[in-house]
């Protein structure tokens, strides 16, 4: 290791100008998937999907050629966009997992770190930073004169339109979000960045350096990369024409842990802070068997504090039941008042939207789903796909899922049949004498899935 570009790194990071930009490598510290990986399996998932022979070869030829980004955009036609962005979305969950050392000790960091940058979506640095910074997923351009701040590049877990992963993502990203370029390259000429977690070999950071190359503009800062010895000569050059020098480390034992000791070594009196609990599957027990608990997680940048978040409701239901969605709405507005829920249906979606994507997203962020059963629901398709998604993350400790009977029909033979059913008794809302008289005790019910949720999200 290089002692002398070790002492420079030491400079910058004391005099509060250093920044850190963190790879997939520091996720996959904790067993999540490289991208190259991530593009294996989104390959399998479209074979099991009988996708095209000639597709599927064409996406392992991008792969045996680091072509990630053209990889995973042909998984994405394949798949298409809904099947994609469920798969990424399971793939990179954290959930359950423990913030990896590396993370641990880039947290470790924060007295003097200006920023940390990622292309990652999961969770992990913000878990390691415990919510004490700031998250961004759409920079500003003045976001330079900003510090203590985590610029999620790639997007963030579960909004899934903030990704970047596909060519036309990209392209979008690079190309076509002025302001992106704009804070990218004011953080570049103000500041020294340290690449950790990179093999910086893949064309997602070749994409990156290029465009640091362009801003350098033949005199280039001084960056720094922490990787395992044997860089090629070429890839060494093309590094160090972009101003990054390296410092290398030997991997002994095939782990990286070398690169949690150079982090730690930054700040003579730096330790690893108490590792974040990981989040757990299963949260305080329901009262019933409606409700599974969300797992704690680190908010998204425009959230409030986790403890005064309001449980984000999502309303599964058929167009025929609108008018008793709009009087169930109506019965909910005290919850709402109160900052406990965020409900959302598609009725919601403006004109011009993605209805698709917009009701994809919305499914995927939710906290708590309630299915409006009526024969109309039972028949839909859309409905069903609803119901699928929500009952699979149910069984995932993501959200929990509580069936409204609005009126009769044959729902003991569905899919959640398992769970206990509103108004508790199974007597459809409809079929009640005083309808106003059940959408209270339905109301009642979810103030009290609402109260144990709200709970686990402390």
């Amino acid at each position: 290791m290089d002692d002398e570009i070790l002492e420079q790194l030491r400079e910058r990071y004391a005099a509060e100008n250093l920044i850190v930009f963190a790879g997939a490598g520091v996720s996959a510290a904790a067993g999540m998937p490289t991208w190259k990986q991530l593009a294996e399996k989104l390959r399998d998932r479209a074979r099991k999907r009988s996708a095209d022979p000639a597709v599927i070869d064409e996406i392992q030829q991008y792969i045996a050629s680091n072509q990630l980004i053209n990889a995973l955009s042909a998984a994405k036609l394949a798949l298409g966009p809904q099947d994609f962005n469920w798969t990424v979305d399971k793939e990179l969950d954290d959930t359950g997992r423990d913030v990896p050392e590396v993370a641990q000790a880039i947290a470790a960091l924060k007295p003097k770190l200006k920023a940390v940058l990622t292309t990652n979506i999961d969770r992990f640095l913000e878990r390691a930073f415990q919510g004490e910074w700031r998250v961004i997923d759409r920079p500003a351009a003045d976001v330079v004169m900003d510090r203590r701040f985590i610029l999620k590049l790639h997007g963030t877990l579960r909004a899934w339109d903030t990704w970047v992963f596909s060519r036309d993502q990209y392209d979008r990203a690079i190309f076509g979000s002025p302001l992106l370029q704009d804070a990218f390259g004011a953080l570049y000429r103000a500041h020294s960045i340290l690449f950790v977690g990179f093999g910086l070999a893949d064309d997602n950071i070749d994409q990156t350096l290029a465009r640091v190359r362009a801003l350098a503009g033949g005199q280039p800062p001084m960056h720094f990369a922490l990787l395992p010895q044997g860089v090629p000569p070429f890839r060494r050059r093309l590094l160090e024409e972009s101003g990054i020098r390296l410092i290398l480390y030997e991997n002994q034992a095939g782990d990286h842990a070398e690169v949690a000791q150079v982090l730690l070594g930054l700040e003579p009196t730096a330790a690893p802070p108490p590792p974040p609990p990981p989040a757990p599957r299963v949260a305080t027990p329901a009262p019933h068997p409606a409700v599974s608990a969300r797992p704690t997680a680190a908010p998204p940048a425009n959230a409030l504090p986790a403890a005064a978040r309001p449980v984000r409701v999502f309303f599964s239901y058929a167009s025929r039941d609108e008018e008793l969605l709009a009087r169930l709405e109506a019965h909910l507005s005290p919850l709402k008042r109160e900052g406990l829920i965020a409900p959302w249906h598609s009725g919601k979606i403006g004109a011009g939207e993605d209805l698709e994507r917009a009701i994809g997203e919305q499914l995927e962020a939710a906290d708590l789903v309630l299915l409006l059963v009526s024969a109309s629901f039972l028949a839909s398709e859309q409905g069903d796909a609803q119901v699928t998604r929500a009952m699979e993350r149910r069984a995932a400790g993501q959200a929990a899922v509580v069936p409204i009977l609005l009126r009769p029909c044959d729902w003991e033979t569905t899919r959640f049949a398992e769970l206990q059913a509103v108004p508790r008794d199974g007597k459809p809302v409809t079929k009640w004498s005083d309808e106003d008289e059940a959408l209270l005790q339905v109301v009642r019910e979810i103030r009290a899935v609402v109260t144990k949720l709200r709970a686990s999200l402390r």
